[in-house]
């Protein structure tokens, strides 16, 4: 019978955040409903759609280690500033 009509439903706001939505709603010229349901829809949408495109980033292949890294003994010697052959 009033099937037109939506479902009231109870919200337990920070009020800071209750604050921000219904500013929003007054600049906007909107009512804190709509504001609140747009919000909400926008949480909820796919995020995939949403994303932005992954980057390739260059790679670079700078060749064999100097050292084992395993190697303390090793890596002690280059932090020193010598370097020792393997």
């Amino acid at each position: 019978m009033l099937g037109h009509m939506k479902r009231r439903t109870t919200l337990i706001l920070d009020s800071t955040l209750r604050a921000a939505l219904r500013a929003r709603a007054g600049r906007e010229g909107r009512t804190f409903t709509e504001v609140l349901e747009q919000a909400l829809r926008l949480g909820l949408a796919d995020r995939r759609a949403t994303r932005r495109p992954r980057l390739k980033l260059p790679s670079y292949d700078l060749g064999p280690f100097l050292v084992d890294p395993a190697d303390a003994p090793a890596l002690a010697v280059l932090r020193a500033g010598e370097r020792r052959e393997p």
